[in-house]
């Protein structure tokens, strides 16, 4: 059996998702690479429908806005995966911990100061299907370690914080970042990215 429906037979499908997912649908997507240490693993991207948000002003709604650097590499980051009783993959996500640099906006409970570290959720995980494999919700790009952020957030049913929008939730202030010369973006992601860093553009400076 090929790899590609091994993991369709793997992976029926997740629960509502606590960060973003209203309903997910899973569609195997496509496949990349994840270099984990020595050890190159397989990048499974999944299809999802979830709440969106289009402009600045939207993301503005968010609980919690603020700005910080991720304080280690992806791979060794919290990871948590769980599974229905057959053994297919029913939720997965990532807690990275940042340290903060600006808070923009926070609930009026929220407690917690410039320059103090604080986790948040992002649709990133790490699964064991025949080795290592990275899996992420319409193509994730999980925030790397030392690279500063503007990162959109609410609040779950659990008490903790996650990106929202997605891949459009967070945007890269590394001028010189690998990631963002890497990655040839979408024209609305631009545009969005834009209208951010100018909204933002007295916390950001």
């Amino acid at each position: 059996m090929s790899v590609r429906n091994d993991i369709a037979n793997f992976i029926k499908y997740p629960k509502e998702t606590m960060w973003l997912v209203v309903l997910v649908i899973i569609v195997l997507t496509g496949f990349g690479s994840f270099s984990k240490g020595k050890e190159t693993m397989e990048t499974i991207s999944l299809e999802a429908h979830y709440i969106t948000y289009n402009s600045a002003e939207e993301l503005d709604k968010a609980d919690l806005i603020l700005i910080g650097t991720p304080i280690a590499d992806f791979s060794e980051r919290e990871h948590q995966t769980s599974y229905y009783f057959d053994g297919s993959l029913e939720d997965f996500y990532t807690n990275t911990e940042i340290q903060v640099e600006k808070i923009i906006k926070s609930p009026n409970d929220f407690e917690l100061d410039n320059s103090d570290t604080f986790s948040v959720i992002e649709p990133v995980g790490l699964v064991e299907m025949d080795g290592a494999k990275k899996v992420t919700i319409d193509g994730y790009r999980e925030m790397k370690k030392g690279e500063k952020y503007i990162m959109f957030l609410n609040k779950n049913a659990y008490g903790k914080y996650s990106i929202i929008n997605n891949d459009l939730g967070k945007f890269n202030l590394d001028e010189n970042s690998i990631e963002i010369n890497k990655f040839a973006k979408k024209s609305t992601e631009l545009t969005l990215e834009d209208e951010v860093k100018i909204k933002y553009r007295d916390f950001i400076e």
